[in-house]
């Protein structure tokens, strides 16, 4: 029998796996501001910038994960240690079940009356089918989702996907990342460290978020993290857009 490959998509379900280690570093916060994070390719001098600010370097048990987003503050967050599976034998196929979830809010904000809202849930299967001697079938599917909605009745939505199809060797799964902010959708993908779009088995820098006519928005992953709202999104839909991409930052951790 050929060595079992890790968990399903370790990216969409990372932040469910928790160590002890974690509450170990809980009193570990950033005070400060990135003060060399660039703004990706085509963002200098045409987007709003929310630099992430007192952020912990730990994710997961009794872990305090609130952070300032420029004049926002992302807090209130729980249910990040709530998770639960099961598996069920059918014959010699074996498939297992993960579910999780959390909330948080955004608050605060320019006028300091901001008050968004948040859910995220998270799903995993993993099926795996013994063949014969040494060779095994797996197949891999996840998804994680946020819904945010603010106080003035706009919308955001995103959505992370994982299927590995069936293989018989490990690889990486393809991911498909989107954000839906008022019905419009937009595709999320990857860039590298001069803003341009890789593939998923590339080094990046972070995640661009395009619309029709151009990139809207982005979030850098260096710590503590930024986001970059684009002077082409709608000032209505920009609080929504960074609702979503705080849950992409619990989701990924610092």
């Amino acid at each position: 029998m050929m060595m079992r490959k890790p968990s399903p998509a370790a990216f969409v379900n990372r932040w469910i796996w928790t160590t002890a280690a974690a509450s170990v570093l809980a009193g570990l916060k950033a005070c400060s501001t990135p003060g060399s994070m660039q703004a990706p390719l085509g963002f200098e001098g045409q987007s709003l910038t929310l630099a992430a600010a007192n952020r912990s370097r730990a994710t997961g048990l009794l872990v305090d994960e609130s952070f300032d987003l420029g004049p926002y503050r992302v807090t209130g967050i729980e249910g990040k240690s709530a998770n639960s599976g099961d598996s069920l034998q059918l014959g010699s196929a074996k498939v297992e079940h993960r579910r999780g979830g959390f909330s948080y809010r955004m608050a605060g904000g320019p006028s300091g009356h901001t008050d968004a809202a948040a859910q995220c849930a998270s799903r995993s299967k993993d099926t795996t089918v013994p063949l014969f001697s040494a060779v095994t079938l797996q197949r891999q599917k996840s998804s994680f989702t946020c819904d945010c909605r603010t106080q003035d009745g706009h919308a955001a939505a995103l959505t992370i996907s994982s299927d590995s199809g069936w293989q018989s060797a490990a690889g990486a799964n393809p991911v498909q990342l989107m954000i839906r902010v008022d019905g419009v959708e937009y595709g999320v993908g990857r860039y590298d460290g001069h803003g341009r779009l890789v593939p998923d088995d590339e080094p990046f820098m972070g995640y661009r978020v395009d619309g029709p006519a151009g990139p809207v928005a982005a979030l850098g992953l260096s710590y503590p993290g930024t986001v970059w709202l684009h002077e082409r999104l709608p000032g209505a839909k920009r609080e929504a857009m960074s609702c979503a991409l705080a849950g992409l930052m619990l989701h990924r951790g610092p």
